[in-house]
């Protein structure tokens, strides 16, 4: 008896979805990645297990009787229990396969943490108790064969007690190949690695912290960690490794009030924000290695209170980075140069900014330590026009325990000292800061889910 024609049907659908299923080249999309092997899985299974019933099929069947023979026995009622146990099996897994583009519901994933905080010295913030962290959500939407999306929405509280709610990326990407995705909307802007890596999910990090300089607008960042417009991201294959690389270009950031705006709604002048990422992972003895060169340019206009433009500046920036997440170590370090100026000409004014992070990871528990250090140009408007725009050094140390694999206590201790400068304050005034010095120890309880 051969396979009914349905279930060869079943089964070859399932084979050809399997064949050309796309390849996601972007890290957001592991989950995607996960789905499209087991569907190779099952495929293979379904191949098998037809295969084997086909043949138990013919070795059931009576052969053809020759003149004068004696009556083929009968099958044998065990082997007609195998027959209908695997025909059940393979009509189960096909009929997943038919049903994996069924519309059952988007999934809604999310990071949320809790923890506590106590300072000494000169911080400004005065932590002195317990918070409630953030509120991560995330949707990953599968619109078709090639075209996806990334929803990430955060609820948390800011300084002030109010709670704030921010949809941080809001991008939808197609896919061309492994070389080409093409990103259009609000994203993390692609430099260096940490910005791209570690999103709003505090589990995702070793550290409690980001790196003062890269954080996130809203909370001291001097440089756009978001960007609204079209970004393209890919790999390929390069000797004994790959290259991976990122084009973007945005709308570009302004200041006001003494912070960075990406402008998420519109643009305030002609001049976009061009940048690149570019990198190399190499195979074999050195697999887990990243090593590349970043950069980004814009024109950038400062707003007082009334909404006039008190300066413009050109903010340039290049640089490296190099990473290594291999045999339970996780380093990473990234080094920017700016070379800003006035729009309207003058002189370049350098100013460099880095970070290093080395961790450990013994069985549940990761060990790190951090260095960052920001040399700003006192006379750079770009950056005396921000609030957090000031030199400074950090240390940071601390452990990261693994309860599973979706949740993790952290500690973390770190020192900093910030550089005195003359400041701009929002009506272009000068505002002299004193230099100060601080220590902070901060726990947290981060989950996945």
């Amino acid at each position: 008896m051969r396979p009914h024609p349905l279930l060869r049907a079943l089964v070859l659908a399932g084979l050809c979805s399997t064949l050309l299923a796309p390849a996601w080249a972007d890290a957001q999309s592991d989950r995607l990645d996960a789905l499209e092997r087991r569907q190779d899985t099952n495929a293979r299974l379904i191949e098998k297990l037809t295969a084997r019933l086909a043949e138990l099929e013919g070795a059931g069947k009576a052969p053809a009787k020759p003149v004068g023979a004696a009556p083929a026995p009968a099958s044998r009622p065990d082997q007609s229990q195998a027959i209908a146990a695997l025909q059940q099996t393979v009509d189960q897994l096909a009929a997943g396969l038919t049903q994996r583009g069924s519309d059952n519901g988007l999934a809604l994933h999310g990071f949320a943490d809790v923890g506590g905080g106590w300072s000494r010295g000169d911080d400004p913030v005065k932590l002195r108790g317990f918070n409630s962290g953030t509120l991560d959500l995330y949707l990953t939407p599968q619109f078709g064969a090639r075209t996806k999306g990334l929803v990430e929405l955060a609820v948390e509280y800011a300084p002030d007690g109010s709670v704030a709610l921010d949809l941080e990326r809001l991008q939808i990407g197609y896919t061309v190949s492994d070389a080409i995705t093409v990103w259009a909307g609000r994203f993390h802007t692609p430099f260096g690695l940490w910005n791209t890596a570690f999103h709003h999910g505090a589990n995702l990090q070793t550290s409690i912290t980001r790196p003062r300089f890269i954080d996130f607008e809203d909370k001291g960042g001097i440089i756009p960690a978001h960007s609204v417009g079209l970004w393209v991201n890919g790999k390929t294959a390069l000797g004994a490794g790959k290259v991976i690389y990122d084009a973007y270009v945005t709308n570009g950031p302004s200041i006001g009030g003494r912070t960075l705006d990406y402008r998420g709604f519109t643009d305030d002048n002609a001049n976009k924000m061009l940048g690149f990422n570019l990198g190399w992972q190499p195979s074999g003895a050195l697999a887990g290695l990243t090593l590349g060169v970043h950069g980004f340019n814009s024109e950038v206009r400062v707003y007082d209170t009334a909404n006039s433009v008190l300066s413009v500046s050109k903010l340039r920036m290049g640089g490296a980075y190099v990473g290594y997440d291999e045999n339970d170590w996780e380093v990473i370090g990234e080094f920017y140069q700016f070379s800003n100026g006035d729009a309207a000409g003058g002189r370049s004014l350098g100013s460099r900014a880095w970070f290093a992070q080395v961790g450990r990871t013994f069985g549940s528990i990761t060990p790190f330590m951090r260095a960052e250090r920001s040399s700003l140009n006192p006379d750079d408007n770009f950056f005396r026009s921000q609030e957090s725009g000031r030199g400074y050094h950090r240390e940071a140390a601390g452990l990261r325990y693994a309860l599973d694999p979706k949740s993790s206590l952290k500690l973390e201790l770190s020192s900093t000292h910030e550089n005195a400068i003359v400041q701009l304050d929002e009506t272009g005034a000068a505002a002299p800061f004193a230099a100060r010095s601080y220590w902070r120890g901060a726990f947290q309880y981060s989950v996945a889910f």
